[in-house]
């Protein structure tokens, strides 16, 4: 009988290693209401071209849309964004297709109908009297983001920072 001879381990190197992270599970990421969907959908593309996600329905919510009423023109539209831009407001033009919004300047939507009323408050204090709040009723959504882990997470939260009122969170995936 033929005996092997056994050769010593070949030696590695280990600093050449790369560890690669395995999938840990899901993330959750949410509470968006339709204008947010929109960018959230945008940024996904742009940072995680090759990640899988599916939306869930999570429920209704009431907003507050402070916004100044439709102008009469795209000029005094304009005027108006500069002085707001002034006073270091950020704002934006509603891109609804019904006449009431044309030339119509979003201020802000808020979660809270208190916080609403104190920047209307503000604005009023700015000579800006013709500022209106509406409330209204949004459907809530929350992205289900599949074979994710730790470094995805890490790097997700960055870009969840950019929208606010959202929090990303790891959870068990559903089989």
């Amino acid at each position: 009988m033929e005996k092997k001879q056994l050769s010593a381990p070949i030696s590695l190197n280990s600093e050449k290693i790369v560890l690669v992270p395995v999938n840990d599970g899901c993330l959750q990421w949410g509470n968006f209401y339709e204008e947010q969907i929109q960018y959230s959908e945008t940024a996904m593309a742009e940072f995680y071209p090759d990640l899988s996600y599916e939306w869930e329905s999570i429920g209704n919510a009431m907003k507050y849309l402070l916004f100044i009423p439709s102008l009469p023109n795209k000029e005094a539209t304009n005027r108006m964004i500069n002085k707001l831009r002034n006073f270091g407001i950020v704002s934006f033009r509603i891109k609804k297709t019904e006449e009431r919004w044309k030339n119509t300047i979003s201020v802000g939507v808020y979660d809270d109908k208190q916080e609403a009323q104190k920047q209307l408050e503000d604005l009023v204090k700015k000579g800006i009297a013709n500022a209106m709040i509406e409330e209204f009723e949004v459907e809530l959504k929350k992205m289900i983001i599949h074979q994710s882990n730790a470094i995805i997470q890490k790097q997700m939260e960055k870009v969840v920072e950019q929208f606010e009122g959202t929090q990303l969170t790891a959870i068990q995936c559903k089989d």
